[in-house]
């Protein structure tokens, strides 16, 4: 059976340099690029292509990038439930609670370490990824700054952006994964609009359980494909997988092509729902939340 894409269809670059201001622009293929500052090992991020006549993954390099993180602290899963039935995201509360999102203003928003740090850690680049606004998830706020979830590995990074560099909007969705479950839920505005059966990784390439953020939304020209009508990509990373074809493997929700293969473990880490399903998780804003429950 052909293995999943760990996505990134339209994959973020990854390019990592030693200076103190961002380079020239990024080619118009490239343009979801991060650059990180500092002496690091050079890495960059694409598309991660599954074996199509096997079922075995290609060799790849696991020679994972430097970087150099905030340890976020987080709210182990306990699963919970409402009294009608649905699940409630253990680790962000209500699906009513509103969210924060910073939408880049400038060609580039710079990351820090620490509001007192004048180094520019991580500057990412926007529009991006691909051609979509880019966006981060805000998780405090302190004064002029804002602490951020950054999407970059490892999982759970979180950095600093001034608030000057940034637009800020709340919105109340939410989506949440349930491994165990293997089904998906969806909230906006307090309503569940999204429902259904997933498919999830491998035990040798799993679904990575986690707190993560939609940063990118790409429909699909042909939706007959292994990834259905729309792809909406995550903050996540694969946390088994290191560089494939030299880029960071990160996971995606997106739609399928073959219903048969939901409730199974198949993919090489990215989460697939049925294209009905999908449809709707795109009409959700960029920034919105994604609970993956273990």
């Amino acid at each position: 059976m052909a293995q999943d894409l760990l996505v990134r269809a339209i994959p973020a670059l990854l390019v990592l340099l030693s200076g103190c201001s961002p380079p020239e622009p990024l080619p118009v293929d490239d343009r979801a690029g991060m650059v990180r500052f500092g002496t690091v090992i050079p890495a960059t991020t694409s598309v991660v292509v599954p074996p199509e006549t096997t079922g075995a993954l290609e060799e790849v390099s696991t020679t994972a990038p430097a970087t150099t993180t905030s340890t976020p602290t987080t709210t182990s899963a306990v699963p919970s439930s409402t009294s009608n039935g649905q699940p409630t995201p253990s680790t962000t509360g209500s699906p009513d609670r509103s969210f924060t999102v910073a939408r880049a203003t400038g060609e580039w928003l710079d990351t820090y370490r620490s509001p007192v740090d004048t180094e520019v850690w991580w500057s990412l680049s926007n529009p991006g990824p691909y051609d979509g606004d880019r966006v981060v998830l805000v998780l405090d706020e302190q004064d002029d700054w804002l602490l951020v979830d950054l999407p970059i590995r490892p999982n759970g990074t979180m950095g600093w952006v001034r608030r000057s560099d940034v637009t800020l909007t709340t919105h109340s969705a939410m989506i949440l994964v349930d491994l165990s479950e293997m089904r998906l839920w969806a909230w906006e505005d307090g309503a569940l609009v999204a429902e259904g059966a997933i498919a999830l990784g491998t035990d040798e390439t799993p679904t990575p359980p986690g707190d993560y953020f939609v940063n990118e939304i790409q429909e699909q020209d042909d939706p007959d494909t292994l990834f259905g009508s729309w792809i909406i990509g995550t903050s996540g990373f694969s946390e088994v997988l290191g560089l494939v074809d030299g880029g960071d493997p990160a996971v995606a929700i997106h739609g399928t092509n073959d219903p048969s293969v939901l409730g199974t473990e198949v993919s090489l880490g990215c989460v697939r729902v049925h294209d009905d399903v999908v449809g709707r998780l795109a009409r959700l804003p960029l920034g919105t939340p994604v609970e993956v429950r273990a």
